[in-house]
């Protein structure tokens, strides 16, 4: 019985035949997050259903991604970006025409995870590496940008990013380019981040958001 979409699936608890079969699936799903993707295994609801499997991989394949990410907003996309590559001491170089709320994000809250920032001109392009300090661990594009849609170099940016540090992520907000017309992981950015509630629901009827990764991160 085929369908043109996946059906929706609304569940919280995922029955299984047995412990064993509980324990094989807990294995094969370790081993698939270890080798990019996303596993078509649902052990609690919170972990995914078909429905969750089905949208990851057809985001992963939009974006050119290794691994993605599901949350129920944008802004929380944003923040699993942001959360999942800085810690306590280190530094992050902000476009200065982001998203407003995730500005207020940089502003309140990484203060008191003790986190630097500063915020650059979206037209710096390969200039971003004088701006780059010894505890840079993130430096956050937004193409084309929140209202204003300044659209930055992102392959200029990279490139001076990973030449003076490797280890620096490039995170890219998406939101506004979508993978229909610019995929960032193909320029060189390690992380892309959309809010799926804009063009992928399309009608101004969900909440939801993506961070898309490549195999480094």
């Amino acid at each position: 019985f085929l369908t043109p979409n996946p059906p929706v699936y609304r569940v919280s608890t995922v029955l299984f035949d047995s412990t064993e079969h509980l324990e094989t699936l807990k294995a094969k799903s370790q081993e698939q997050s270890q080798v990019g993707g996303n596993a078509n295994i649902s052990l609690y609801g919170t972990s995914g259903t078909p429905t969750h499997a089905e949208l990851c991989t057809e985001i992963l394949k939009s974006e050119g991604g290794f691994g993605v990410v599901l949350s129920p907003s944008g802004l929380a996309a944003l923040t699993i970006a942001l959360l999942a590559v800085v810690k306590s001491g280190d530094h992050v170089l902000v476009a200065d025409h982001v998203y407003s709320p995730f500005r207020h994000l940089v502003e309140q809250f990484l203060p008191r995870m003790n986190v630097g920032f500063d915020f650059y001109d979206p037209s710096i392009a390969d200039r971003i590496s004088d701006l780059i300090r010894p505890n840079t661990r993130c430096v956050w594009i937004e193409s084309p940008g929140s209202l204003t849609f300044e659209v930055q170099d992102i392959p200029a940016i990279s490139t001076a990013v990973h030449k003076a540090n490797p280890k620096i992520a490039v995170v890219a907000d998406n939101t506004y380019g979508s993978p229909g017309l610019l995929r960032p992981l193909d320029l060189g950015a390690d992380i892309s981040v959309v809010a799926l509630s804009k063009y992928w629901g399309g009608h101004s009827d969900i909440l939801a958001g993506a961070t898309v990764a490549n195999e480094q991160w």
